[in-house]
């Protein structure tokens, strides 16, 4: 996994939890550019605060990587 900075809760201030990945496959509607030609979108980080509940997202490094498991 790549080292990533942590995000602050923009409601309470606490640093927030990094929860997961997801591909935004409307994000390449805003930015053509930056999409992930074998994903078919942009991905994007979720974090999570443990204080508050609130959830924010934010593109992710472009140097994540996915592995696929391919059965024969």
């Amino acid at each position: 996994m790549t080292a990533m900075n942590a995000i602050m809760c923009l409601q309470c201030g606490i640093e927030m939890n990094y929860h997961a990945e997801k591909i935004d496959y409307m994000a390449a509607l805003d930015d053509p550019t930056a999409i992930d030609p074998d994903l078919g979108g942009v991905v994007e980080e979720i974090h999570t605060c443990p204080g508050c509940g609130n959830i924010e997202t934010r593109r992710a490094a472009s140097d994540v990587s996915f592995t696929k498991n391919v059965s024969n």
